[in-house]
């Protein structure tokens, strides 16, 4: 069994726990592109967001007290195509959000978070759709102050209260981080792997245009960072772990009716730009991860 590990990074609230609490379901199902070959070892993390989707609930914020500092899930898995083939065991080290947004204003990340990004073979970024922790696009003019700041704690205003870092400016930091750290297995550029989480809040108009034009019109100083980054290998996906909001009580009572199995879903452009629905959540994961099965 070859063991790679792979990163979680995204600020607070930016859909990390609930994602793979339903990626775990997905495994779990035998039903996805990628599969549970046994189970780990602990997996209380994601069976509490587990518990919590089923029954009809996202899964509350992470609680930076109440992890632990050396938190990770390390998930055995196997291509569904091939169910006596190689496996990978996938090594998630969590990072709470708001570990990340501490360590974005700081502008460096602790050893020990180093180190995990050292030994990491590809990555999934976050970030989540009318999130109230997202942190409004730059406006140009001051674009270039942001750019520019580097020092001990985030910056002040005038008042002297707290400026907050833009959440187009920590994504692109995170991807930083990432470019510099990130194994090069065989030689190939790492695997990153965007998730835009809550897909299914995102415009009627706008959804069938696809992630990557969300991304250009939210964060276009991200988006830019993105199209002009050649030594990572990056693929944006709008993501809905459930395919709708558990605070419409209509869905939920759908959803509570339905099979877990047909809920959640994938969009992605496919190589001729067609927006595709895909009802696999396991599918940015099996990209990140799909090379390393043919590495000895």
């Amino acid at each position: 069994m070859s063991e790679h590990s792979i990163v979680l990074l995204g600020g607070p609230d930016s859909g990390k726990t609930n994602y793979m609490s339903r990626l775990w379901l997905a495994l779990n199902s035998k039903k996805a592109e990628l599969v549970a070959s046994r189970n780990p070892t602990d997996i209380k993390y994601v069976e509490g967001g587990a518990e919590h989707i089923l029954g009809g609930a996202f899964a509350p914020r992470s609680d930076t007290n109440s992890l632990p500092d050396d938190l990770t899930l390390d998930i055995p898995v196997r291509l569904a195509s091939d169910p006596e083939g190689k496996e990978v065991l996938i090594s998630v080290p969590d990072v709470s959000g708001e570990l990340w947004k501490e360590a974005i204003e700081r502008g460096d990340v602790t050893r020990e978070w180093m180190e995990a990004l050292q030994q990491a073979s590809g990555a999934l970024l976050f970030v989540r759709v009318l999130s109230a922790a997202n942190v409004t696009p730059l406006d140009w003019v001051n674009a270039a102050e942001y750019l520019s700041w580097a020092g001990e704690g985030a910056p002040k205003d005038e008042q002297g209260e707290e400026v907050l870092v833009p959440t187009q400016v920590a994504l692109c930091e995170m991807l930083r981080f990432l470019d510099e750290t990130l194994l090069r297995v065989g030689g190939r550029p790492p695997k990153v792997a965007v998730l835009i989480t809550a897909w299914d809040l995102v415009d009627g108009h706008r959804r069938p245009r696809g992630p990557n034009v969300y991304l250009k019109e939210e964060y276009p100083l991200f988006a830019g960072r993105l199209a002009d980054c050649t030594s990572l290998d990056v693929r944006t996906f709008g993501v809905s772990v459930v395919g709708g909001d558990f605070e419409d009580p209509e869905f939920t009572a759908k959803f509570q009716e339905g099979d877990i199995d047909d809920m959640g879903y994938v969009e992605v452009k496919d190589p001729e730009k067609r927006s595709l629905k895909i009802h696999d959540v396991t599918l940015p994961v099996a990209w990140v991860v799909g090379s390393l099965f043919d590495d000895e």
